[in-house]
């Protein structure tokens, strides 16, 4: 019997005891591919229209009711890249999905609680609220509502109908395949009414009887306050006047594995071109402009939705000469850094970051 032959019958008996050997040419040149200079991504750039978001969002206003069937009425962001892989087809990017969720007068979105991280963003309408362990917060336009790891949260409407942005990072613990999900008992948690504890959670101190850090709100008047207070500054070349929701409890990142932002692009303002390795998703809250992604040109307007995936050359420009553009994303910067993973790198002609 040949070499080749020896090495086949090998290869069968390990395979049928559960091993693999890496000699095997087939698996060596598949491999190979894998291990490559620059870090390669299914996710593709993608761009939602806002028209088309609101449209649909309206018409299941319509057709569907929160009647415990349904417990939300959201339209996910599907990342065409994705829609053909196991476990990421319904997510935005690999690791972060976003969501838009229309709640409208005299609803109410059930409790429930999950290990993964979500936030809302608040896009259009006011007067609703978000309840967290309790605590409850009124969404105005540009709130940032964050619904940390295993706390209890549900969604009221006693006001208009109003959207707002969903973020989790629902794909990456979906991966490490550690998700868990549970209902409220009783469907709707109670509203603490004896004081507003949040009120209380500023600075360097917070109530001994709390455990952990609780819910966070980061209201649009102060975000805008700081974003116009550096308008006058350099800013970055990257991002014109950037800033990142960071926990005030410690710190760091918004959560442990991803992160959120607000830059404003000042009138005509066109940035520098850099990219990194990790996968960012964006919402045009104010104005209209266009990103260029690996030499593409994404035009976006108030409203819009898009991705700009790991590792690819991007920048940004504020098309009018007159009116700023803000741009909200989330990224999962945190995570790899965490790990010791995260790399950027500045366009030709520019310093290295």
């Amino acid at each position: 019997m040949s070499d080749r032959n020896l090495i086949q019958e090998l290869d069968r008996e390990l395979e049928a005891k559960n091993f693999q050997g890496l000699w095997n040419e087939a698996l060596w040149k598949s491999d190979a591919k894998l291990m490559t200079k620059d870090p390669k991504t299914a996710v593709l750039p993608c761009l939602w229209k806002w028209n088309d978001i609101e449209h649909y969002l309206r018409q299941a206003g319509e057709l569907v009711g929160l009647d415990g069937k349904v417990e939300r009425r959201t339209l996910r962001l599907l990342n065409p890249g994705l829609k053909d892989l196991r476990g990421q087809k319904h997510a935005t990017t690999h690791t972060v999905h976003m969501s838009v969720q229309l709640l409208k007068p005299g609803e109410l979105a059930s409790s429930h609680r999950h290990n993964f991280g979500a936030f809302r963003f608040i896009v259009e309408g006011r007067g609703a609220y978000t309840v967290v362990e309790g605590e409850k917060f009124v969404m105005e336009p540009g709130d940032l509502i964050l619904n940390p790891p295993m706390t209890w949260h549900g969604h009221g409407n006693d006001a208009e109908p109003i959207m707002w942005l969903d973020g989790l990072d629902y794909p990456l613990i979906l991966s490490l395949q550690v998700l868990t999900w549970e209902p409220f008992p009783g469907d709707f948690q109670p509203i603490k009414e004896s004081f507003k504890s949040a009120a209380y959670r500023v600075g360097m101190a917070r109530p001994v009887w709390e455990k952990a850090a609780g819910p966070l709100a980061y209201k649009w008047e102060e975000t805008y306050r700081t974003l116009k207070g550096l308008e006058g500054g350099e800013g970055s070349p990257f991002d014109g006047v950037a800033l990142e929701y960071v926990n005030p409890v410690d710190g760091g990142h918004t959560f442990p594995t991803m992160s959120c932002g607000i830059q404003m692009l000042r009138p005509g303002e066109a940035t520098q071109t850099h990219r990194h390795n990790s996968s960012t998703v964006y919402h045009a809250f104010r104005g209209s402009g266009v990103t260029v992604i690996d030499g593409k040109r994404y035009e976006w307007e108030k409203g819009d939705c898009f991705v700009v995936p790991l590792w690819s050359w991007h920048s940004h420009q504020n098309q009018s000469k007159k009116e700023e553009a803000i741009l909200f994303s989330m990224n999962d910067r945190p995570m790899l850094e965490a790990l010791k993973l995260y790399r950027e790198e500045a366009g030709e002609g520019m310093p290295k970051v």
